[in-house]
């Protein structure tokens, strides 16, 4: 279309020029004529064909009309548009991809440590879930890794271990955290509990209060007599053994925690349970 139209602006232009040279020749004629009849010498008139020649040169001399460097600018324009739209999606594109892999990644070790904590508490359902029937007469029963008692003398006791295995940063009790394990006590029992710390990087206590969630930032006062480590805020260096030694003489709910501050917080404790109407205690 546009080379149509340029066509007929230079036939329009070469039609006009051509006019305007047939006027300036009939006017060049009758100049020569007067001049001949006055007894001048008078040369050769020139050709109209060379004049409209001479007038085509010109015009295709002066190049292209304008508006065909406008329509390639605005060509080149969209080219170089089309190009940064494709970058840009690119771009999201690998944003994207980049952020559903970390997700991804990260579920996966989620995933990872439920099962392996899952796996642990299987381990120590195991472990508790042994029971004897021995008579109370029978002398001391132990009933799992952890718990030994002796209903003749209405003793319990218990291994409590800081930092048994590494999970939740090694900040558990016999590889139990946040209340997942419950030591059960008859009222009126004596209560004896071994503290050791197996934790390599931090020092670990142990203090029996009322269940309180989420547990206070610092713990000082036991419930029961007897029922704390002597360096409480301290704790035990790794390989160090303390001893809690209480009667069990409220009923109620109770957590045995570290107390050294912000450890309890972190999940260090475990239930204790004082109760009437049992024969013997139990950690499950």
């Amino acid at each position: 279309m546009r080379a149509t139209a340029r066509a007929l602006v230079l036939t329009v232009i070469l039609l006009a020029a051509g006019c305007r040279e047939g006027a300036e020749q009939s006017s060049a004629e009758a100049a020569r004529a007067d001049s001949s009849a006055a007894g001048y010498e008078v040369g050769p008139a020139p050709s109209a064909t060379a004049s409209i020649a001479d007038s085509t040169g010109r015009i295709a001399a002066a190049g292209p009309p304008r508006a065909a460097h406008a329509d390639s600018a605005r060509a080149i324009a969209r080219r170089d548009s089309a190009r940064s739209d494709s970058a840009r999606r690119d771009s999201v594109t690998r944003a994207l991809a980049v952020r559903e892999k970390a997700r991804h990644d990260s579920v996966a070790r989620d995933s990872s440590r439920r099962v392996a904590e899952r796996d642990s508490l299987a381990r120590s359902n195991r472990r508790t879930q042994v029971t004897t029937t021995v008579p109370p007469t029978a002398g001391p029963v132990r009933v799992n890794e952890f718990l030994t008692y002796d209903a003749k003398t209405r003793t319990a006791s218990l291994q409590l271990v800081a930092g048994y295995n590494g999970l939740n940063g090694s900040l558990n009790f016999n590889g139990a955290m946040r209340g997942s394990r419950t030591f059960v006590i008859p009222l009126g029992w004596h209560v004896h509990v071994t503290v050791s710390n197996h934790d390599s990087d931090l020092q670990h206590s142990a203090i029996v209060v009322r269940e309180v969630l989420p547990p206070p930032l610092e713990l000082t006062t036991p419930e029961f007599p007897g029922a704390a480590l002597p360096r409480l805020d301290e704790g035990l260096q790794e390989g160090e053994t303390g001893t809690l030694d209480f009667v069990a003489d409220r009923p109620g709910r109770y957590m045995v925690a570290c107390g050294v501050p912000g450890h309890a917080q972190s999940g260090l404790w475990l239930r204790v349970v004082i109760a009437r109407g049992l024969a013997v205690p139990a950690y499950r």
